[in-house]
């Protein structure tokens, strides 16, 4: 149970004052069992539509959010090839674009209300590989990505619900950061725990994550003893997802 390598960051121990470091080598599915165990049913389960764009992603993450709306202003016919190269920089020079804080803390996941809007690329190779150089450890959509090969070659953690080949100028604005948003159906605010794995995504809201972690936890080191033994009866070589003491290990200050 590691925390995958599309990025160089992560916890080396749970933090009983960082949200983020309890939720670490969790599965979404004990987060939603912990969810269902304190009658949150069906809460912030995200449309299982929004997918990781390759196996074996994993992430945990405070939300940072991002609002877009459709654009009502067409992009101009381009001239010369250098201006088509140069198109998002010229749309961005002359539209309204609101982007995230430069001071989010490391181990934030954006997410992303797209708006409803037509086909639009707005995640791709390039700015998924630059937002986690920025501190990201995850992308969560409920529009498009583009580029979606080199994505998932290059381990990008993006979460989209479609794969698309259109780039922004003339379809799509953002518009607002940092506020309430809804995506995939749920609602999700700033500093929500979010999170995604080969089942789909799930949101934790804020002010029960402390406690969901701590019904999750045991709910994951229950399923890994039970796993062990079955492990041990079929003749199986352990792995790291049978690995109960690293488990123990990272969570022993909590």
């Amino acid at each position: 149970m590691t925390t995958t390598a599309h990025t160089p960051f992560s916890y080396a121990q749970a933090d009983p004052e960082n949200l983020a470091s309890l939720y670490q080598h969790l599965r979404v599915c004990d987060v939603v069992d912990a969810l269902d165990g304190i009658g949150y049913f069906n809460i912030g389960l995200m449309d299982p539509e929004v997918r990781p764009l390759w196996l074996g992603m994993n992430f945990w993450g405070e939300a940072a959010t991002i609002r877009c709306v459709p654009s009502n202003k067409p992009m101009w016919k381009l001239e010369t090839t250098e201006d088509i190269v140069a198109a998002h920089g010229r749309w961005f020079a002359e539209t309204s674009h609101a982007r995230l804080p430069q001071d989010l803390k490391p181990g934030h996941v954006v997410v992303m209300d797209a708006g409803g809007g037509p086909e639009v690329g707005f995640w791709g190779s390039e700015n998924a590989m630059a937002t986690v150089l920025g501190g990201a450890v995850g992308i969560i959509t409920d529009g498009y990505c583009r580029d979606t090969a080199e994505v998932a070659a290059q381990r990008s953690p993006v979460v989209a619900r479609h794969r698309g080949r259109t780039i922004i100028p003339g379809r799509i604005q953002a518009i607002e950061t940092q506020t309430t948003i809804a995506c995939g159906g749920v609602q999700v605010n700033p500093g929500d725990i979010v999170g995604a794995d080969d089942d789909g995504v799930v949101v934790v809201p804020a002010h029960v994550a402390q406690e969901v972690a701590v019904h999750a936890r045991a709910i994951l080191l229950a399923d890994m003893a039970a796993r062990k033994k079955h492990y041990a009866n079929l003749g199986y070589r352990p792995d790291s997802s049978v690995d109960i003491e690293a488990i123990e290990a990272y969570f022993a200050n909590v």
